[in-house]
């Protein structure tokens, strides 16, 4: 099938001057994931020019209708923040268009389909990236209610309760809002353990198996070291402590000062038996870091 999108994609390139509409789907304002019905433009002059709010992620073709047909003449590009206001290559292929960050852009395609020029209003984002747990409990979507917790850009926290259970048999993933450089997907059901375990870097989804059939009750814990490297994930069957907003904050911990030294590592988790590193220790009221060796 990709040596067919191949060869098809070449001929759209061919004709590609003779195109009169463009049509885009993908996650931004007036968007969707719709090759039926995706948003048209058409062409004005020597480009087709239009105006995206809340752009994340795109893919363009010079024709509609099944996914088949959509990628048959799709273009794919590298948008990058250095390459803001100035053209990019368009070369046939089915690659998302990703854009630098999620915001307001303007995209420039000249009329024979060989550049695209992204430019945008908006300011890039200062902090961690925001990654959210995505998939059919929330449409795919990135609501606020869905974003992990992280204090320091590697690791990142989720509590699944109240609104945000997964119901047993859902599919998701583990992205950011533009499903760019941070794509993690399981691959397989996922019955809550508390291994951690690699999801790959644009893996498929996972999907929900609860041991009793219900919602998924508990804390995910996801260590990333780099955007395209598996991230390692803990599907705990509880809620569990943490550091970044969780039920149980090693700060909220409250023992007796009779009590035995209890150990934490420096994300706010307990450590039942401490090997070599770092910990936080806690004995009373009184809470020290201490080197284990």
């Amino acid at each position: 099938m990709k040596k067919i999108y191949t060869f098809a994609a070449a001929a759209a390139l061919a004709m590609g001057a003779s195109a009169q509409t463009l049509y885009l789907c993908g996650q931004g304002e007036g968007l969707g994931w719709t090759p039926d019905a995706p948003m048209e433009v058409a062409l004005e002059g020597d480009n087709y020019t239009v105006t995206i709010k809340e752009l994340a992620s795109f893919k363009v073709s010079t024709a509609k209708g099944t996914w088949d047909e959509f990628n048959a003449g799709c273009y794919s590009a590298a948008l990058t923040e250095a390459t803001l206001g100035t053209p990019v290559a368009l070369t046939a292929g089915t690659d998302n268009i990703n854009t630098p960050w999620v915001g307001e852009y303007t995209l420039v395609i000249n009329k024979d389909l060989t550049t695209i020029t992204a430019t945008t209003t908006t300011q890039k984002p200062s902090g961690f990236t925001k990654i959210y747990l995505r998939g059919e409990m929330n449409e795919w979507g990135t609501p606020d209610a869905w974003e992990m917790e992280t204090s320091d850009g590697i690791v990142y926290w989720f509590d699944c309760q109240g609104e945000t259970v997964i119901p047993n048999g859902t599919k998701f993933k583990m992205a950011d809002s533009g499903w760019a450089n941070y794509n993690y997907g399981a691959g397989d059901a996922i019955t809550p353990y508390e291994e951690a375990l690699p999801w790959n870097a644009g893996g498929d989804d996972g999907i929900m198996a609860t041991d009793d059939g219900e919602s998924y009750t508990g804390t995910i814990k996801a260590e990333i070291s780099s955007p395209k490297e598996p991230a390692m994930v803990t599907v705990f069957p509880t809620i569990v402590e943490h550091g970044n907003g969780g039920t149980g904050a090693v700060d909220n911990v409250e023992i007796s000062d009779n009590a035995a030294a209890e150990y934490y590592n420096l994300q706010g988790v307990r450590v039942a038996n401490p090997e070599n590193g770092l910990y936080i220790v806690r004995r009373g009221a009184k809470t020290t870091k201490v080197l284990v060796k």
